[in-house]
């Protein structure tokens, strides 16, 4: 079967809004706005995103009615930051119970350079073969961090990282962009047919966000999965606007920053 990633694409690239947070950090990242997932739908929604991410219980509770217009990624595992262990990120949700929530594809977080990768990546590559099975894409996020991770911003280490998604047979990985644009592209080089997008990570002010996303798409990444920087901001819809105007229409960040006047 064949496995349906151009639902994700516009043009090859892609913007997905990330809302797996309250579960990876817990309600520290939330205000009275943002905490209700209807305000997060509703930017995704307008906003046309290429993909919610969200994990089966919002998904299962939220992704109703026309939120269905939205492509919707169910991430099958996760942790919280209350026990301080050594990084893993086990499965919780089947790829059988995303699917009749509606996923348009699933996700999976691995930690290489933890204890715990190989069994991550074990568990991802059966996650691979089922998804594959019902034609639904793979995405991981790839997080280097654990004990043997000196420096997880480190190209060669974001090489490794990138290669081991395809490796596994993802379809996409999330990634982090480290600021190194000529060492980023041996990254995106590495993944192969594996898409690239880059996670949007801690608020940023507007300038410096907008200038990592120009400066990442020169790296032949397909685009970003964003979360905080987007509905922690108080306007979300033109940020949207101005991402979109760099990643879909290579627009400069001076041309991108007109939406938000």
């Amino acid at each position: 079967m064949s496995i349906q990633i151009k639902k994700l694409l516009t043009n090859g690239k892609a913007i997905f809004l990330a809302y797996d947070q309250g579960m990876e950090h817990g309600p520290v990242d939330f205000n009275l706005k943002n905490c209700d997932p209807n305000y997060i739908m509703d930017i995704a929604l307008e906003g046309h995103y290429n993909g919610i991410i969200l994990q089966h219980g919002l998904a299962e509770k939220y992704y109703q009615d026309y939120y269905k217009d939205i492509p919707l990624i169910v991430k099958l595992n996760g942790h919280t930051t209350i026990t301080k262990n050594e990084p893993i990120s086990r499965q919780f949700c089947s790829v059988e119970r995303a699917m009749k929530l509606g996923a348009s594809a699933v996700g999976y977080t691995i930690y290489p350079g933890s204890d715990y990768q190989e069994d991550m990546m074990v568990e991802f590559s059966k996650i691979v073969e089922k998804a594959h099975d019902y034609g639904l894409p793979a995405i991981v996020w790839m997080y280097p961090r654990g004990k043997y991770v000196q420096n997880s911003g480190d190209s060669q280490l974001l090489a490794y990282c990138a290669r081991l998604a395809a490796e596994l047979g993802a379809d996409i990985v999330k990634i982090p962009y480290n600021g190194d644009l000529e060492g980023f592209k041996w990254v995106v080089k590495n993944a192969g047919k594996t898409k690239v997008v880059i996670s949007g990570g801690i608020k940023a002010t507007e300038n410096n966000f907008l200038h990592k996303v120009a400066e990442a798409m020169q790296t032949g990444a397909a685009g970003f999965a964003v979360g905080r920087n987007i509905w922690q901001h108080n306007k979300p819809f033109s940020l949207t606007k101005a991402m979109q105007a760099i990643v879909f229409h290579n627009k400069t960040v001076d041309e991108a920053k007109k939406f938000l006047e």
